[in-house]
């Protein structure tokens, strides 16, 4: 979703012009999740509106998540330690929570769409979740990319390149629905909510920049080859 009302205006003319399937693989109500990667990745490059980049930002966080999660499995398999059982307790916890932001957005943006050709829509209560998605998806991100940060240290050191590309993809589909929310404020009449979104982002964008800073610039220091 992005730039929501030219879009969504854009979109609706050319199912009308062009017999456009406007239909997604969570129209059904079925999760994006069902579908192979080759499927996913087809619909995301289809002549339609959805999936886009909300529900592609929300599915890489989510495997790049998964490959902390590998990490910390791989290690405590070799011999448990208290504090990475416990980060491991809470990936297993988080793991699911962000790709499941993917169908959320594929529904808002669908809401969005359908609101804007019905005259009785309430667009504005559709602007406003089309904004809400990706927010929470970042928030979402966030909690993975400290936990990411948090596990690195300590997953043993064959892993380590696992835990970092996790935490670089958590930190990419983050940023990814961060430009959601940024494009999407445009459509909000409110200008409270406006701000308000706009704090939020910046504020998401900027933990997150500095979490990721932190995991990269200790796992240089730690590099021996750095350091030859």
């Amino acid at each position: 979703m992005g730039l929501l009302q030219p879009h969504a205006r854009r979109a609706a003319g050319l199912g009308q012009q062009h017999s456009l399937k406007m239909d997604s693989p969570a129209d059904d109500g079925a999760s994006v999740w069902r579908l192979s990667l080759a499927d996913f990745r087809d619909a995301t490059a289809a002549n339609r509106p959805t999936p886009g980049c909300g529900a592609a930002a929300a599915v890489v966080s989510d495997i790049g998540l998964a490959l902390v999660l590998k990490g910390l499995r791989i290690s405590e398999a070799r011999g448990s330690e208290l504090t990475r059982r416990r980060l491991l307790r809470s990936a297993e916890s988080l793991i699911g929570r962000p790709g499941a932001f993917a169908d959320a957005d594929i529904r808002a943006f669908q809401s969005y769409l359908q609101a804007s050709r019905d005259d009785a829509g309430d667009l504005q209560t559709a602007s406003r979740q089309a904004c809400a998605v990706p927010l929470a998806t970042a928030h979402s991100c966030l909690e993975a990319l400290e936990l990411a940060s948090e596990a690195w240290p300590l997953v043993a050191m064959v892993v380590r390149s696992d835990v970092q590309a996790g935490a670089l993809l958590i930190h990419a589909g983050l940023s990814a629905a961060l430009i959601n929310v940024e494009a999407d404020m445009a459509s909000l009449d409110d200008a409270a909510a406006r701000e308000q979104a706009g704090r939020s982002r910046e504020r998401l964008q900027t933990d997150a920049d500095k979490v990721l800073r932190q995991l990269l610039d200790q796992a240089e220091a730690d590099n021996p080859s750095d350091h030859a």
